[in-house]
């Protein structure tokens, strides 16, 4: 029977430190550090999503994100900002600059992976995969975990209605990503 039981705790162990695992993943090229790399699923026939990450620079020189790819589609590094009451969203142009010593996350709300002309809808519990060109840490192909529709983090937490966790109006109220 103490055997029987130390093989549940075992297997018990080993299960919560797997999915521990899968929700914590990071890439880890030259001085830089990917974490908490994760998207959206899209209901089926949606041609846009987006995907988000943390990207921290541990190295003496500035780096810029440059260029994005995705097979499942195209890929840009977009803004979304309140000004004056009226939210837009645009392509960031000149890419991403990372100084030294700096963490930056793309979350809801703000900076983000856009992703347009989907071939195929973001499946909860795949992997989306993105290639992240940058200056000097070079091309880096990451994935990310699919998370489900309404996701407001990388573990999959879903906001309350009209709750974002900032004030103000819902950013992705009435927006299809």
């Amino acid at each position: 029977m103490t055997s029987s039981i130390c093989r549940i705790a075992f297997t018990a162990f080993f299960l919560m430190t797997a999915a521990s695992l899968s929700n914590a993943h990071e890439v880890k090229v030259g001085s830089l550090l990917l974490t908490q790399l994760w998207a959206r699923a899209t209901p089926a026939g949606a041609k846009v999503g987006a995907a988000y990450l943390t990207i921290e620079n541990n190295g003496p020189v500035p780096d810029r994100l440059v260029k994005l790819s995705a097979s499942i589609g195209k890929a840009q590094l977009h803004e979304m900002k309140t000004v004056d009451g009226v939210m837009t969203m645009r392509p960031l142009e000149g890419g991403l600059i990372i100084a030294p010593g700096q963490k930056v996350t793309l979350a809801p709300g703000g900076l983000h992976l856009m992703l347009t002309d989907l071939n195929a809808p973001l499946k909860e519990g795949e992997m989306l995969h993105v290639v992240l060109q940058f200056e000097k840490a070079g091309q880096i192909d990451a994935g990310f975990h699919i998370r489900p529709v309404g996701a407001q983090g990388p573990d999959g937490g879903q906001a309350k209605p009209g709750a974002t966790g900032k004030s103000g109006p819902d950013p992705h109220s009435g927006m299809k990503m």
